[in-house]
């Protein structure tokens, strides 16, 4: 999902810091919840930016309605909203053949939207991309006693993330991702799970995604470790023993579940512990609950700033620099103007952050400055705010 930055709201600057749109993480992480199906029942309401006395930093999820849930199963998408794409399912309508995807094709996406979960270089389970979106949908039992883990992509690389939402019942978590900004997710199936062939996930070499067939047999009853019921399990065979998170995909590369480690039902007192899958229903009802703050974090810049509008020279005044901000870590100085970011111009404070607001925590960007009446570039690297 695309989302129109015209829809991002202008904040302020103060005491050395830049602040990210709010609307920029906002908009975007509600339009994963839009492509994993889940409803909401508030318009976007502005967001703000909280004033500290040394950084300027809040971002802010949609807000989601309490009756969101009662809706997310019954439909698949929202209404489109102003700026996305519209949304696609992966069911035809009535009298129409979708083309049949390319396997092997379908099977390299699949693999770019599926992350292995590491703790001291070990693999402890799998992740699913949402969308995209950076946040990324696992099984909580992944995880063991800790909040934390580094997240392995397809292309090899890895970044830390920690736990931004979870359900110990349903043995779901949802991972905000510490720096970078991947964006190659799935989204989820609609297709009957038990009709058709699936697939899945098994550690290879590196501790990389290696692709495994999968069937389910049928729906199981669970019983979570709170002794609470779980109707409506994903019941599967597969070759291995799947390692908890991974997504069980159809044939056009969606998901159609996740597996978790649940109880088995009927047991009284200890549990037996047994390797099912959540539904897309119960993934719905979880992402819907996902708390307003669980997004990553903004990058920050750590500059107070005013526009500068003389004759010749347009573009925005340095005023001061916040200590040890990567402004300063990259060689800004006061009194420079910046007039150009990524080969963009600016010319006001708000055009600025909007410009820092498209990176992600730990990315370079590029700065056009006039020091003592010379041009030179700056490259940036951009940390959270502190």
């Amino acid at each position: 999902m695309r989302v129109n930055n015209d829809q991002r709201r202008g904040v302020k600057i103060r005491r050395g810091a830049v602040c990210k749109s709010a609307a920029e993480i906002g908009f975007k992480c509600a339009a994963t919840l839009t492509i994993w199906g889940v409803s909401l029942v508030q318009r976007f309401k502005a967001m703000i930016c909280h004033v500290r006395t040394r950084f300027l930093f809040v971002t802010t999820l949609v807000a989601v309605g309490t009756l969101a849930a009662a809706f997310a199963s019954a439909q698949p998408y929202l209404p489109q909203l102003p700026g996305q794409a519209a949304a696609t399912s992966t069911i035809p309508p009535p009298g129409v053949d979708f083309a049949e995807p390319d396997a092997a094709a379908t099977v390299e996406h699949a693999k770019r939207g599926v992350v292995t979960l590491e703790q001291g270089g070990r693999a402890v389970g799998f992740g699913t991309v949402l969308g995209t979106d950076p946040r990324i949908l696992t099984s909580l039992s992944a995880l063991g006693t800790s909040d934390q883990c580094d997240v392995r992509y397809a292309d090899g690389h890895t970044v830390h993330a920690r736990i931004g939402h979870k359900d110990a019942a349903l043995d779901l978590a949802l991972l905000i991702t510490l720096a970078g900004r991947y964006a190659e997710g799935l989204s989820a199936s609609e297709a009957d799970p038990a009709s058709i062939e699936l697939k899945s996930f098994s550690v290879g070499a590196q501790n990389k995604a290696s692709v495994m067939g999968a069937k389910v047999k049928g729906r199981v009853e669970a019983r979570a470790k709170d002794s609470s019921a779980l109707p409506n399990l994903l019941d599967f065979d597969s070759k291995t023993s799947l390692m908890p998170g991974a997504p069980l995909i159809d044939p056009s590369g969606s998901v159609v579940g996740v597996t978790v480690r649940e109880c088995r039902a009927g047991d009284a007192g200890a549990c037996t512990p047994i390797s099912v899958a959540q539904p897309i229903a119960a993934i719905r009802n979880f992402l819907v609950k996902t708390p307003v703050n669980a997004v990553p974090p903004s990058p920050w810049l750590g500059i107070q700033g005013a526009p500068d509008m003389t004759p010749n020279q347009h573009g925005v005044r340095v005023l001061a620099i916040a200590p040890n901000s990567p402004a300063q870590s990259g060689g800004l100085k006061p009194q420079d103007l910046i007039f150009i970011v990524d080969g963009q111009p600016v010319e006001t404070p708000e055009r600025l952050q909007e410009l820092i607001a498209k990176h992600a925590v730990g990315e370079n960007v590029k700065l056009q400055v006039i020091t003592a009446a010379k041009p030179r570039e700056v490259t940036i690297a951009l940390r959270a705010a502190p």
